[in-house]
């Protein structure tokens, strides 16, 4: 990915360039001005990436998220594969999280949303620190269903 494309306003510039990377990507599979749509993601076009990326289905009334995918970091970290888990019945505490309300961002603003610090839903492993965007995506409608999870552990 060309590093000349501007960086929406949400993202610092000194992020890790993989965020910056997975970024970008996303910038470039807009079409017409529109959110891109999961079925324009092509794992082909980022492998390097794969591993660090999550896909999240948004449920809506009331909001609810859900694991559609996850990457091998993904399942490392967490130890284990929660593919079609519910955040909330795998994270018990997750509602008492700001991680419900950046999705809720993410989805009703169609903006990304960064966070760096202190994993939020593990508490467990708070010694390690977390870099992550979250990006929206359609799926199939106008509105935005899925979110694109990228997370860097340090």
């Amino acid at each position: 990915m060309s590093g000349k494309v501007s960086l929406p306003d949400t993202i610092p510039e000194d992020s890790d360039l993989e965020v910056q990377e997975i970024v970008r990507y996303w910038q470039s599979i807009h079409r017409n001005g529109e959110l891109p749509d999961r079925r324009q993601i092509d794992p082909c076009d980022i492998p390097d990436l794969l591993p660090g990326i999550a896909l999240v289905d948004i449920e809506r009334s009331p909001f609810r998220f859900k694991f559609r995918l996850l990457g091998e970091r993904m399942n490392l970290y967490h130890g284990r594969n929660f593919t079609g888990r519910w955040l909330d019945e795998v994270f018990p505490h997750f509602d008492k999280t700001e991680t419900p309300k950046d999705f809720i961002f993410v989805t009703e603003q169609g903006n990304p949303s960064y966070r760096l610090g202190r994993p939020l839903m593990t508490f467990e492993k708070s010694f390690i620190e977390m870099e992550r965007v979250f990006l929206p995506f359609r799926n199939g409608r106008a509105s935005v269903d899925l979110v694109m999870a990228y997370t860097i552990f340090r």
